[in-house]
């Protein structure tokens, strides 16, 4: 029961993480106006995120690894809701793209540290159930976050702050505020229930080991000079980056392709993208149970490789349907069978890098979602500029080899192989 509500705890951590990082891009036309940026300065504040956040995944993983999920785990939480309430006093454009850059230092290592925790917490074989569950959460945050946004922003509409002009007419200053504070709540109610590990186990925690307590700036070069060292962690960055360069389009073209390709209003296009996503949370459900089931059926090396394969190959062939399609709702359908896909091989990697992390799971799995952001931050600019060069269509290619080069990355992995080998006994 203990190991459930230690599961539970830390979705609801995700679905916050979510909900901060996603309510930004709903709320980013009033705050421009409020602020008199731009559009390409909107643009850019939305981008900072994801630059800080790839770059912070092995630096902030490792220190889970080093100090304990739950210390890390529960400090980045109060940082980004902090953050975010931050976010609601910014008063320009430099002021803005200080909070993005935070925010994604601080969000950087949340899934890092929940990788090591379910890995204390949950045995071999849950570890799939496990870990989808807390990236469920995650999803679904993300998956309602624009609804719960517009409808905290109406609740709040009557709360005015006369010390800033709102030409907007939009309370985004009190959105900001009441998911800061809310933040606050849960990383504390995580911190009282949550420990690195059960009170029956054996063993003491991973992160108190000598291996972890040399100097930080030494030990984090070698964590990344173990991953480089290591074809399977540059296999499993390989296959993040090219799955995020492909699924990138959900999140940040799929609007200007439905009004571009066939003319969708706005708010229709806003219904069919949560459409699409909320799919995409039920693959996640599942996908557990699929990495759990594959393990027992074909063994660590190929449970691990089987489902991502025929994941990864499923959306390739997804986006090359596409262009095919002449009904919108129809590409939402196929888009909404990628994002299963997607979200059912992610629990997939989580325990791969918790097979092959050993006492590095964060930094593991940091390594692979360096990559992976930085190929969804890729996605929209060499999409785009794919789309304005040829056409859509061409566009829709270009992400289908992506995935097919996911695939092929995903071919050769191996979990029985750590990334760093155990010390030979004396």
């Amino acid at each position: 029961m203990r190991r459930w509500l230690v599961v539970g705890i830390t979705a609801a951590a995700a679905f916050w993480l979510y909900i901060d990082r996603v309510c930004f891009s709903t709320l980013a036309d009033p705050i421009r106006t409020d602020l008199g940026l731009s559009d390409s300065e909107r643009n850019t504040a939305l981008g900072m995120f994801f630059l800080t956040y790839a770059l912070f995944q092995v630096p902030v993983g490792m220190l889970a690894d080093r100090y304990g999920a739950r210390r890390v785990l529960t400090l980045a939480f109060l940082a980004w809701s902090t953050v975010t309430f931050a976010t609601g006093l910014v008063q320009g454009l430099a002021g803005l793209l200080a909070m993005r850059l935070l925010l994604g230092v601080s969000e950087a290592g949340a899934y890092p540290a929940a990788a090591g925790l379910i890995k204390a917490w949950a045995r071999p074989h849950e570890r799939g159930r496990f870990s989808s569950l807390v990236a469920l959460g995650g999803r679904i945050g993300g998956a309602i976050a624009p609804w719960l946004t517009v409808a905290t922003a109406a609740l709040l509409a009557g709360y005015t702050w006369s010390m800033w002009d709102n030409p907007s007419g939009v309370p985004w200053r009190n959105v900001f505020f009441a998911y800061g504070l809310c933040g606050i709540l849960v990383a504390l109610i995580f911190w009282g229930l949550v420990r690195d590990q059960p009170p029956d186990s054996p063993t003491r925690p991973e992160s108190s080991s000598s291996a972890h307590r040399g100097a930080y700036l030494p030990t984090l070069c070698r964590q990344f000079a173990l991953c480089f060292r290591s074809a399977n962690m540059v296999l499993f960055s390989l296959m993040q980056f090219g799955v995020n360069l492909g699924w990138g389009f959900l999140i940040t073209l799929m609007p200007s392709y439905l009004n571009e390709q066939f003319d969708v209003p706005l708010q229709e296009r806003g219904q069919m993208q949560s459409t699409a996503l909320f799919i995409g949370c039920c693959g996640m459900f599942f996908g557990g149970w699929v990495t759990d089931g594959c393990r027992y059926a074909f063994g660590v090396r190929w449970g691990r490789r089987v489902p991502l394969i025929i994941a990864l190959a499923g959306c390739a062939l997804a986006l090359g349907i596409v262009p095919l399609l002449t009904s919108p709702w129809a590409v939402v359908l196929v888009l909404g069978v990628m994002a299963f896909l997607v979200d059912l091989h992610n629990p997939v990697l989580w325990a791969f890098a918790q097979d092959v992390g050993g006492k590095n799971v964060g930094a593991a799995l940091g390594f692979g979602n360096m990559w992976g952001n930085l190929g969804a931050a890729l996605s929209p600019v060499l999409l785009g500029a794919i789309r304005e060069a040829f056409d859509w269509n061409a566009a829709f290619m270009v992400g289908a080899v992506a995935f097919l080069a996911a695939t092929a990355s995903a071919a050769c992995l191996d979990a029985t192989r750590p990334v760093e080998a155990d010390p030979p006994q004396r």
